[in-house]
């Protein structure tokens, strides 16, 4: 290994431990500042699923989008009415 090498294993070394070492300290405040750690374990939780599904409120609402475009009658367009989607919402319950 040359001179360069070493420089930059001992760079990534020392970036990993000061992420290592942030991430606990951020932790270790985290339980400082909760009242309860049921309420830190909670929002570890929501954290969690949040992580598994980033996209959970884009989904739900490209999914209202695709129902609602599925509820338009073919011959809205063609007559140029303009239909209000919010009474859609309100007639058709699921």
């Amino acid at each position: 290994m040359t001179v360069m090498d070493y420089e930059r294993v001992f760079w990534v070394v020392c970036i990993t431990v000061l992420i290592v070492v942030g991430f606990n300290v951020v932790i270790y405040l985290g339980f400082r500042r909760e009242s309860s750690s049921s309420e830190m374990i909670e929002s570890l939780r929501r954290a969690a699923q949040q992580a598994k599904n980033p996209w959970k409120e884009e989904d739900a609402s490209l999914s209202e989008l695709s129902r609602l475009v599925s509820n338009l009658k073919p011959g809205d367009e063609k007559k140029g009415d303009v239909s209000d989607p919010s009474k859609d919402k309100l007639t058709s319950d699921d």
